[in-house]
């Protein structure tokens, strides 16, 4: 009865060491977490900007006119905003058709994604369609360092 009693302590003082070592290892998982630390590292080199800087748009090396819709972003640790936004209205830009669109992304961009957004178009979205009317453009950019997203647009008319 002594000995089952004594083995029955053993298994509780080591039950009770791990759980109190596994409280002290993740206090200390935490510290590395604070902002003064290994994150405040990070967001150092996060973009300095109040607002997702716009990407520059060009065509044939006329600059196109690029409006910011919804995005998220953090200017600074502990100060992030989200913007809901529709398609802003746009000015459509004249250009010839078949021409090649040339991009140029924010800095710090993780990804940028262009996307001629008309109905039933397929084809190469860095190409203006031969087809004469309107195309609506998105560009979808996303910044490393979980420092935001953002939403942009241009339009432009194949005469």
């Amino acid at each position: 009865m002594k000995k089952r009693m004594l083995l029955s302590l053993i298994a509780l003082m080591v039950l009770a060491c791990t759980f109190g070592l596994g409280y002290i290892v993740g206090n200390q998982s935490r510290d590395s977490e604070d902002p003064s630390s290994f994150n405040q590292a990070i967001r150092s080199k996060w973009v300095k900007e109040e607002q997702p800087p716009l990407p520059a748009i060009s065509i044939n090396g006329t600059a196109i006119e690029v409006a910011r819709g919804g995005y998220s972003w953090c200017p600074s640790p502990g100060s992030c905003v989200s913007v809901d936004a529709s398609i802003p209205e746009l000015k459509a830009a004249i250009v010839p058709a078949g021409s090649v669109i040339d991009t140029t992304a924010p800095q710090g961009i993780k990804e940028f994604t262009l996307t001629n957004t008309s109905k039933d178009f397929s084809g190469d979205s860095y190409i203006v369609p031969e087809t004469k009317g309107q195309y609506l453009y998105s560009i979808h950019c996303e910044w490393f360092l979980d420092q935001g997203q953002a939403d942009y647009y241009f339009l432009v008319e194949v005469q």
